[in-house]
């Protein structure tokens, strides 16, 4: 069924068709919603655009991470906005699965989706958006070996406040210099 990538405890493989209402359920999750910047409700149609969205790699490779023990979808990952001339791209790993986390969960899939990107996509630079409130989330992106670059003051609408929104960035040689076991 798509399998691209295989971990310890997980499997990234392609999204398919069949797995968008588990998609759903998962991603209408208000509290993760908010640290993710889904402001809008999961509905059939925004499922089926992200459907098709993630059919293409021109400028995206979206993936599902799955327990491998389960065979249940745990969240998300993905390379976005790819830009092959500059070897860069965006990145972004959700477990909308809140029993997932804090497991180790996130950090395998980043492994297995870092060594992908830099070493067979030929990434030089990934970079990623964090809410500034999200001190999980900035916590586990600088375990990973992401550095904070910049700053968007009030970039990030949540509950009717603006908070800042973290830039940050994991450059090839960085990568290649940390080891994430």
């Amino acid at each position: 069924m798509g399998i691209f990538l295989t971990g310890g405890r997980i499997v990234l493989r392609t999204i398919q068709r069949c797995d968008l209402k588990e998609l759903e359920n998962l991603m209408s999750d208000r509290e993760i919603g908010e640290l993710s910047g889904e402001v809008f409700p999961m509905t059939e149609r925004s499922m089926e655009d992200f459907y098709e969205k993630c059919q293409k790699t021109d400028d995206r490779i979206w993936f599902v991470i799955v327990d491998r023990e389960t065979g249940k979808i745990i969240g998300e990952t993905g390379f976005l906005r790819i830009f092959t001339p500059w070897r860069t791209a965006d990145y972004s790993l959700i477990i909308w699965d809140k029993n997932y986390w804090k497991k180790g969960f996130g950090k395998e899939t980043a492994e297995l989706m870092l060594d992908y990107g830099f070493n067979s996509l030929n990434f030089h630079r990934l970079a990623i958006g964090v809410a500034g409130f999200n001190e999980n989330g900035l916590k586990f992106w600088k375990s990973i070996g992401f550095n904070e670059e910049g700053k968007l003051k009030d970039g990030y609408f949540c509950k009717g406040k603006y908070h800042d929104f973290i830039m940050m960035s994991l450059i090839e040689n960085e990568y290649r210099k940390r080891n994430l076991t």
